[in-house]
């Protein structure tokens, strides 16, 4: 049998570390948080036996030859030519396929606290790889043309802010002298079901922005290499999902796997594993 490519990982790995998020910039910083952070976070993640989605929000811009948009005062549609667009995907929780030979790679970047999961529980739980591209790409244009087309669809575009639907449309019959008698209940329904299948595609485009990876040119050997794997919900998990846990013998002046040894009851058929002894031997 032909030996598993040095890429692919029977188990995912989630780090309890990993950069400070900014959020004014919205992009994760150089600096790691503190390594008892990540000790709090790996406590946490298993007492309640599930990794939340997190704060993290894939930030994706991209350049939109024409973009249409109504001014609500004036009730006039203006088309905007390359016009900038940021869009926020939905938050998400994250693991990566690594396989162990390469964990210490990432440990600048994630720090030296994690907890693998098998692959067959993180598939069944609805996690699904990441497609990686880099920033400002033909690609990512083609990808929120679509969407963007739908987006400038306002079906409430001749109704003011403060008035309902029928209110407008009775006073544009009043002024207009028309038959007030005429139904109008069908071009009501007609909005509001365009309105909700607007907001359905948008909380659609931004699930499906959750598993697009922007990355630049200076991050091939950082951010490229993670072979990462999102889900938009929260992971419940077992004991019996967790293939091992890693913690460094010390580190920041911490004790940090005999400490755990101490404080977290968990099944022996849970392996924990000392850092230095695993990856640094």
């Amino acid at each position: 049998m032909a030996s598993r490519p040095g890429t692919v990982s029977k188990i995912l790995w989630h780090f309890t570390g990993g950069p400070v998020w900014d959020d004014v910039t919205n992009k994760q910083l150089n600096e790691l948080k503190p390594a008892k952070n990540g000790y709090e976070a790996l406590k946490s993640i298993l007492e309640s036996l599930e990794l939340r989605v997190g704060r993290y929000r894939e930030i994706v811009k991209v350049i939109v030859p024409e973009k249409r948009r109504f001014d609500l005062k004036t009730k006039e549609i203006h088309v905007l030519k390359n016009h900038p667009v940021t869009v926020k995907s939905m938050p998400a929780c994250c693991v990566a396929d690594i396989p162990l030979q390469h964990i210490e790679y990432h440990s600048n970047r994630y720090g030296k606290i994690a907890i693998g999961f098998h692959r067959d529980s993180i598939v069944k739980s609805g996690f699904n790889p990441v497609m990686y591209t880099l920033e400002d790409t033909a690609l990512l244009n083609s990808i929120y043309q679509g969407y963007s087309k739908v987006d400038d669809v306002h079906p409430y575009s001749a109704i003011s802010e403060t008035e309902s639907v029928q209110d407008d449309i009775d006073k544009i019959i009043e002024d207009n002298d028309l038959d007030g008698s005429v139904d109008t209940s069908s071009v009501i329904f007609e909005l509001e079901w365009i309105q909700t299948a607007q907001e359905t595609i948008d909380e659609s485009f931004q699930n499906f922005l959750a598993y697009i990876k922007t990355f630049d040119t200076t991050e091939f050997d950082s951010i490229y290499c993670e072979r990462e794997w999102r889900s938009t919900k929260n992971y419940s998990f077992n004991t019996d999902d967790i293939a091992i846990i890693v913690l460094p013998k010390e580190q920041e002046g911490e004790r940090f796997y005999e400490r755990f040894l101490k404080e977290v009851n968990l099944p022996k058929t849970v392996t924990i594993a000392c850092w230095e002894d695993l990856i640094e031997h």
